[in-house]
């Protein structure tokens, strides 16, 4: 079954975008995630922002609706949203984020994900209507990707098989 996510452009007054760099993969992204069950895509890109940023934002408006065929279990969609921040403390930030940082839109890090500066392109874009996209990436790319999701499911496993160890004892 296809999976779906959201992702947020976190902007500021001064053309700066908002990124993480990721603890399993080491490159900078958005703050995205996972829908949890029950949640709407708009909840799932707040909470994962405020989980990895420790900032509190608000949605301004949907950037576009993105479909990434290439992805495991059938494909993903991302729904990504522009977004700013109204609070919190950066140094809160969870584990998945080694490091959260302002950037400016001219100096964007060269290891950033590859989908995110679509992202950010298209936010800046500032379209009458929400994008909606295929993201595909070239094949040496989609091998790196799909090594580093196979990655990040075992070392998810067995973080919580730690996490499960520890609460029982």
């Amino acid at each position: 079954m296809a999976t779906k996510g959201s992702a947020t452009v976190v902007m500021n007054d001064q053309n700066e975008v908002l990124l993480v760099l990721r603890e399993d993969a080491r490159v900078w992204a958005l703050p995205a995630g996972h829908v949890e069950t029950g949640e709407t895509y708009e909840q799932a890109a707040v909470r994962e922002a405020r989980e990895e940023t420790g900032c509190e934002i608000v949605l301004d408006r949907l950037v576009g609706t993105y479909w990434r065929p290439q992805f495991p279990h059938g494909g993903n969609t991302q729904y990504v949203y522009a977004g700013r921040v109204t609070g919190g403390d950066p140094s809160l930030h969870d584990w998945e984020s080694l490091q959260v940082k302002w950037f400016p839109l001219d100096a964007l890090p060269w290891r950033l994900f590859p989908f995110s500066r679509e992202h950010i392109r298209d936010a800046c874009a500032r379209a009458d209507d929400p994008f909606e996209k295929e993201q595909r990436l070239p094949k040496a790319q989609f091998f790196l990707l799909q090594s580093f999701l196979i990655y990040r499911r075992l070392r998810n496993k067995i973080r919580a098989l730690r996490n499960k160890e520890r609460g029982t004892r």
